[in-house]
């Protein structure tokens, strides 16, 4: 494996300096928390203590693991932040202007086999065909890697068409309840401001059968339906969320679970983060995907893993993953935490 130059560098620097106990406690500490790498690579979400071989593990960890989110000129970035005391109100950022447009042609991939969307395996083969937009979005507001991810593990099993199980109204990609959906500019398949809607949830239960799980029919009745728009929200809510608490203690952690009211949420969103980004666990998917497949042709070819995801990814342009590609871009990290 090969790390980079820059990111040697970074760990001598900081390992020189704990050593010195120079930057222990502001720098150092202050860098994992704020990238989110206590979330991602294990450090303790509010150490008491001033251990510094706990400290050097995680950066060890972060930069051994080129999926965890290790940023470029992050002490540039903290000192822009620490400058910035303006707070964004994510809900009143604009609803991205995207809709289904056909630039890839939709491929027949009624054939292929997955595993039941309940096992940790299925879920993960299911999320990954979205990762192309939850990167996007990452980016867009820089959350930690991989973040996104896991909640549509957590969510929806990585199934834009399945709601929320009790019927109560949450929806997409990443469940969002009808309420915080308004509040965040989504329009929904009836006007509702409730927390819990459950004549919603059948109306979306009917609408989702009537169109046969196609989600080009689905977006016209539903905002929640639309993979960036539903994601993007999320990502939206789960900004002002982490902006909501003490600026000393901030806490991806919390935010999680203050997004579905679950003190045990975050675990469950990291661990599926974790296994996303462990190359082990990539090698086991894939394979379980490629000898359920091995006899399925797909355009004159045999199907393989990295084959299917690359069709779902040219296949999201369809919902306008090029034009916020490049709105991000012009955005300049306007929106990043």
């Amino acid at each position: 494996m090969i790390i980079s130059l820059r990111l040697v560098g970074k760990f001598c620097y900081y390992y020189q300096n704990i050593k010195n106990r120079k930057v222990f406690n502001t720098n150092l500490r202050s860098y994992i928390r704020m990238e989110g790498l206590e979330t991602l690579v294990g450090l303790p979400e509010e150490p008491r203590d001033q251990n510094r071989r706990t400290v050097l593990i995680a950066l060890i960890g972060a930069l051994a693991n080129p999926g965890i989110f290790l940023p470029d000129e992050a002490h540039a970035r903290m000192e822009v932040r620490q400058q910035n005391t303006t707070k964004i109100d994510y809900s009143k950022i604009p609803l991205p202007h995207v809709t289904y447009k056909q630039i890839v042609k939709e491929q027949n991939l009624a054939g292929i086999s997955l595993p039941d969307s309940v096992t940790e395996i299925g879920r993960v083969q299911r999320a990954l065909r979205w990762s192309n937009i939850t990167e996007a979005v990452e980016n867009r507001y820089r959350i930690p890697r991989r973040c996104l991810l896991g909640m549509v593990c957590a969510e929806s099993e990585g199934d834009p068409t399945q709601p929320n199980a009790s019927g109560d109204g949450g929806a997409g990609l990443i469940h969002m309840q009808p309420r915080a959906s308004t509040q965040y500019g989504l329009r929904l398949i009836s006007p509702s401001t409730k927390l819990v809607d459950y004549e919603q949830g059948k109306l979306l239960r009917r609408a989702i059968q009537e169109a046969g799980g196609d989600l080009r029919k689905l977006i016209r009745y539903d905002d929640r339906f639309h993979p960036i728009k539903n994601i993007d929200a999320a990502a939206r809510i789960l900004c002002d969320l982490y902006l909501s608490q003490n600026h000393r203690n901030r806490s991806w952690h919390r935010a999680l679970n203050m997004y579905a009211g679950r003190p045990t949420y975050s675990s469950k969103v990291v661990d599926y983060a974790r296994k996303i980004s462990s190359k082990n666990f990539r090698r086991v998917v894939e394979f379980n995907f490629n000898s359920a497949n091995k006899d399925v042709i797909i355009g004159s070819r045999i199907i393989n893993f990295r084959r299917y995801l690359q069709i779902f990814h040219e296949q999201n342009r369809n919902f306008g993953l090029d034009l916020y590609s490049k709105m991000v871009k012009a955005e300049r990290g306007m929106y990043c935490i």
